[in-house]
């Protein structure tokens, strides 16, 4: 279980620690570990008494965390440069110092608006469904404060804090990575995870994205596709069902999770996600949100009842102790104060404050124990909370589908009467030169029979007296 760009652990650090750090935490803890290489946890303390959707739960955490590490433009800009720049380029794609000699060869900037764009473009051609445009994104960067519900269900922080920040920056690159943790989802589930199927899906799609950002060069570095087979190893498992369950039994979950909504037309999952529609894949990418968002609310429920005795505690620890009962007096009545002898004046004084910086003492710990006793919880809450926009945001763009799709039903039938009433009748011509043929044929029976033919003029002469 490993995480990109670091290799080393901090050993005064455990599992614990890390169950309990929100992202912000683990960016910083990631910043201090990272040298280019791998973050292996399995040597962790306490890793091996993980349950196997906490491992997952913390490899997610740790990957997210790992995309908003400030490797940013910079660092990636000189990565993807040296890729681009050598002829062997290592794995690592480890910055080099530029040569005086290379400058002119140096490939185009890479900034973060390009691997946006690239994202986007990407997750469109793979069925997927931005969470806003470019423009919507660059007015929601003017703006944050008063524009960032626009990508709430895209962010697990305040958009104020140096967390929330980042994301927004980074909203359709995340969206993007969400999105294939979706797709390698399928192919576990599905109990294809030992093939190389999905990991070709994955890197054709990050060939087109980086392509798309102009790093062509690094594209084409022997290196790239090793970085990528990574990327995909390091994403955590999905299987959504145990070891031996059929593909027909996940199926079954799948259409029970989504029920409640009452999509149309029903969800018809395919044994190979590539030869899905794109509204069967949506509705199935629906049901892994949903699926995420049961296991953080039953993570955030679990810890609630350790979360109120730690509260309670802390209020009977605020409760003024009996030593300090003078000291309280004293503050809240400064008269009886004024009116004590002088004698010995200085030793109570100092008791008293002795007394004061004992209490302030331990009401800080109390406090401090309080915050790192329940920031679990407290992650995990909030983790649920921004789930649970994601899951609406998704079922909002599925109703946008259903609504697109009734209306091209529509037009498409509109288009099909129109046509059928504009066509002229194919078995007229035969009808007529029927009816002409009867016509010939009562003519020829009846030779002697005067026909009466009706005159299209009308006389105007007046009959006289004598005819």
């Amino acid at each position: 279980m490993s995480v990109a760009g670091s290799e080393a652990e901090d050993p005064a650090v455990t599992t614990t620690n890390l169950l309990s750090y929100d992202e912000e935490q683990l960016v910083r803890y990631l910043k201090t570990q990272d040298r280019g290489g791998e973050f292996d946890i399995s040597s962790l303390a306490g890793v091996e008494s993980l349950r196997e959707s906490q491992r997952d739960d913390l490899t997610q955490r740790l990957c997210q965390a790992a995309l908003l590490l400030p490797l940013g433009i910079n660092e990636l800009q000189a990565r993807l440069q040296n890729v681009a720049s050598t002829q062997d380029g290592s794995p690592d794609l480890e910055p080099s110092r530029p040569r005086a000699d290379s400058v002119a060869s140096t490939p185009p900037l890479i900034t973060v608006n390009d691997l946006e764009i690239a994202s986007r473009q990407e997750l469109i051609k793979d069925g997927g469904r931005p969470a806003c445009s470019i423009q919507e994104l660059s007015d929601i960067l003017a703006a944050p404060m008063a524009r960032y519900e626009a990508v709430l269900s895209w962010l697990s922080d305040d958009p104020d804090s140096d967390t929330g920040a980042g994301e927004i920056k980074t909203v359709l690159s995340r969206q993007f990575m969400r999105w294939w943790n979706f797709r390698k989802s399928q192919w576990d589930s599905r109990g294809l995870d030992d093939t190389d199927v999905g990991l070709s899906a994955f890197l054709e799609a990050s060939r087109r994205k980086y392509e798309g950002m102009g790093a062509k060069a690094m594209v084409s570095n022997p290196s790239f596709d090793e970085t990528i087979r990574r990327q995909w190893q390091q994403m955590p498992a999905s299987r959504r069902l145990p070891e031996g369950q059929t593909f027909s039994a996940y199926c079954n979950a799948v259409k029970i999770r989504l029920a409640p909504h009452h999509f149309t037309p029903a969800l018809r999952l395919s044994k190979d996600p590539q030869k899905q529609t794109v509204w069967t894949n949506w509705l199935e990418y629906l049901s892994f949100e949903l699926r995420c968002l049961e296991t953080l609310t039953v993570t955030a429920e679990s810890l609630e009842p350790e979360y109120h005795q730690r509260m309670r505690r802390l209020l009977r620890a605020k409760q003024p102790n009996e030593n300090n009962a003078a000291s309280s007096s004293t503050a809240s009545n400064p008269t009886q104060a004024r009116q004590r002898p002088l004698r010995g004046k200085g030793v109570n004084m100092a008791k008293e404050l002795a007394a004061a910086r004992a209490d302030r003492d331990a009401s800080q710990k109390s406090i401090d124990d309080f915050i790192r006793g329940t920031e679990a919880y407290t992650r995990a809450r909030r983790a649920a909370f921004y789930q649970r926009h994601r899951v609406e945001w998704v079922i909002k763009e599925a109703r946008l589908m259903e609504t697109e799709m009734s209306l091209q039903s529509n037009l498409a039938k509109s288009k099909k009467r129109k046509q059928h009433f504009e066509e002229p009748p194919e078995s007229q011509p035969k009808r007529t030169r029927r009816r002409d043929g009867d016509r010939s044929a009562t003519s020829a029976a009846t030779p002697n029979k005067p026909r009466l033919r009706r005159s299209t003029r009308q006389s105007t002469r007046i009959p006289s007296v004598k005819d």
